[in-house]
């Protein structure tokens, strides 16, 4: 029996074209929640506008920097992902103001929410729900929401995203009911029928060269010293590249790895500032001791990870991915664009480009963030 997962695309730049294209095209009578995952063209009152004539469904998601689907990557477009009311069950929230969210309002929501999710749907549990959330990046609230969630979750998967404008990092809105807001974040917690699980990878290996933050303006993400030497400058010595050729794009491909219990993962950079300060994507502090990453086979390692998760649930699968922009930014550089496609395509990989990723208690960067469903029995 195939599952109730939906989905449409649309490369149209004109909203109401894509709109029509692509949300048309669902069953949108039996949803019971659609997720939209659009380019930052899309973003602001014109999408709005033509969400409203779809009366009674509930549309959650955010602008991107890349659209994901089967045929590969995608600039300016509009995925969407449409939940049935056969194997779905959602209850979402909005959290505003994410500066002022904590552990006891993390605690209250949690409890809300898991008691709305009993009254619709009293057969759920822990193993057959999961939370999925999408956060605005330029809030950079990321770790101490994930956190806040995770703590309160326990063993129900979290699976979050940070939303993208194509690296413009102007403006980088959630959708919630249809309406994009700002410094706000997205969660929802749902039940399903469909066998699923949550993967979270990487294609980086540490090295010996190592380095400690020993200047940083935290509550900015800024690195301004490493090794008492100006940031860009001492990272660009420990990646063994020239100072004049180290721009934003080539950071992708050289992440920080920070080590937590016997799991290393990546920190990425976001900007080389004029004052030779290096913007970071996750939090960082002084102190924080890292080693530069080194790259493992993109390919392969993309190929392994999904042969292990067609292992776990079969060959009929969804893969709803939430993979870091940094990633796209390195395969673009090493000329691998063209051998995407067929990966996707057989994972059958539905998602974005995004400025950060969280794994249940954790943001982090540089990682493919992944959740699989078994699409037959």
């Amino acid at each position: 029996m195939v599952a109730g997962i939906f989905t449409a695309h649309s490369k149209s730049p004109d909203t109401a074209t894509a709109v029509k294209e692509a949300v048309s095209t669902l069953p949108l009578e039996s949803s019971d929640f659609v997720l939209l995952l659009h380019g930052p063209n899309h973003t602001g009152q014109a999408l709005q506008r033509e969400l409203k004539q779809f009366r009674g469904t509930r549309f959650f998601g955010c602008s991107s920097s890349g659209e994901i689907t089967p045929h590969g990557y995608h600039d300016d477009s509009l995925v969407a992902i449409s939940f049935d009311r056969s194997a779905f069950s959602c209850v979402a929230r909005k959290v505003d103001t994410l500066g002022g969210f904590g552990f006891q309002q993390a605690r209250e929501l949690v409890l809300s929410m898991q008691w709305e999710l009993r009254q619709q749907a009293p057969d759920s549990k822990r193993s057959s729900t999961f939370s999925l959330m999408l956060i605005d990046s330029l809030s950079q609230a990321e770790e101490f929401v994930a956190a806040a969630l995770g703590s309160e979750l326990g063993s129900i998967n979290l699976m979050g995203a940070s939303s993208g404008d194509n690296w413009k990092l102007d403006r980088t809105p959630v959708l919630y009911e249809g309406e994009h807001y700002d410094d706000s974040a997205v969660v929802l917690l749902v039940h399903t029928t469909l066998d699923f699980k949550h993967y979270n990878f990487h294609n980086f290996t540490t090295t010996d060269r190592r380095g400690v933050i020993t200047a940083a303006t935290p509550s900015q993400r800024l690195v301004h010293e490493i090794n008492g030497i100006p940031a860009v400058e001492e990272y660009a010595r420990l990646c063994e590249i020239e100072l004049s050729s180290f721009t934003q794009e080539l950071l992708a491909n050289y992440p920080a790895i920070i080590t937590v219990g016997d799991r290393v993962y990546p920190r990425g950079f976001l900007q080389v500032l004029d004052d030779g300060s290096l913007r970071c994507a996750c939090a960082i502090d002084e102190g924080v001791v890292f080693r530069v990453a080194a790259q493992v086979d993109y390919i392969q390692q993309l190929q392994a990870a999904f042969e292990r998760i067609h292992h776990d649930l079969g060959q009929q699968l969804m893969i709803l991915g939430f993979e870091c922009a940094a990633r796209r930014q390195l395969v673009e550089q090493k000329g691998l664009k063209e051998q995407i496609p067929a990966l996707f395509a057989d994972a059958n990989v539905w998602g974005f480009s995004c400025m950060g990723e969280q794994s249940n208690s954790l943001n982090m960067n540089n990682s493919f963030n992944g959740l699989a469903f078994r699409l037959s029995s």
